[in-house]
Formats: C-alpha cells, structure tokens, sequence
C-alpha cells in the first residue's frame, strides 16, 4: 500500500499496482494543490499503518482516522455510503447507486469506487458485480477475493475476471 498525508488527514492508501494508480494520484495532487512527496512520514501515516497491522495480522475493525477526499459532489456521496458498509458485507453496484440517491447512474457510480484513493478506509473492495463475483477492484481482484474472504465473506473467484488484469510495472 501506498500512503499520503495532507496536514493531519490521510488523503491516500492505493495499491501501487492498481490499474488506476497513476490517475488517483494525479487527480489527488491536481485536487489538493500539492505534490506528492514520497518518505515523509505523518502521525497519521505511522497510525495508518498501526490500524493496517492491526487489520491484517490481528483481523481488528480499523478504528476511524481523519481523511480529506477529493472529488466531484458524485464521488464524495459514493464514498460516504461505501464508508457505511460493515465489514463482511458487500453490496452491488447497482444497490450502491440506489443508496447513494442515483439508481440510474450505475456506471458513473462504478466510476466514483474506482477513483477512491483511500482503499481499505473507504473500503470500495465490499462493492461487488451484481453476479456475486469478485469484480475488478483496483484491477487487482485478488485482492478484491482475499479481503472479503478475510471479512467472512463467501465469494466466488475468478468467475469472469482473469487473474493479473492489472496494471504491471
């Protein structure tokens, strides 16, 4: 993972090999009027990464932390109702634009959970194809299966996604 700070928000957590890295870091640099500066370590980067161990090693809930998003007046409400999913849920895209007041923009939604630039805090990988399979998270769907397994979540892999769709570097 990667992960920024702007003051004392987390405003990036990406995987470097997701196939819209480059663009979320570009629109979050663009957004927020900053470049990105890699190796500064926040206070908020060293409790990212507390909360991420804790995640990943222990199985813990992630506590809250302050996040600063940038995006359309679109994205931000996707974001929020994707925040609200509880862990081991997941819900379709279609159901995310319904919840986020936009049952007919279903692609435009899809679009907003692809945007996110903080994965896992704005956990977009519970966001699922209507067919219950893992999708394309980040265009790693791996990743996508080995997070909800890890939630509970009965899921099926590799129904229509081929494994290393991803951007490589």
């Amino acid at each position: 993972m990667e992960l920024g700070s702007i003051g004392e928000s987390l405003c990036l957590c990406v995987w470097p090999y997701s196939t819209h890295y480059e663009a979320v870091r570009r629109r979050l640099s663009q957004g927020l009027c900053t470049d990105i500066v890699d190796g500064q370590w926040t206070d908020v980067i060293h409790s990212a990464v507390d909360e991420l161990c804790e995640h990943f090693f222990n199985g813990m809930d992630m506590s809250p932390l302050p996040l600063r998003t940038y995006g359309t007046t679109l994205q931000q409400e996707v974001w929020r109702k994707v925040a609200s999913i509880p862990r081991g849920m997941t819900v379709s895209y279609g159901e995310l634009a319904t919840l986020a007041g936009h049952p007919s923009a279903v692609r435009a939604v899809a679009s907003a959970v692809g945007a996110n630039a903080l994965n896992l805090f704005i956990p977009c990988h519970r966001v699922v194809p209507a067919d219950g399979s893992v999708g394309n998270y980040a265009g790693l769907p791996y990743c996508t299966y080995r997070l909800l397994r890890m939630e509970g979540v009965e899921i099926e892999w590799r129904r229509n996604v081929p494994y290393g769709h991803g951007r490589r570097r």
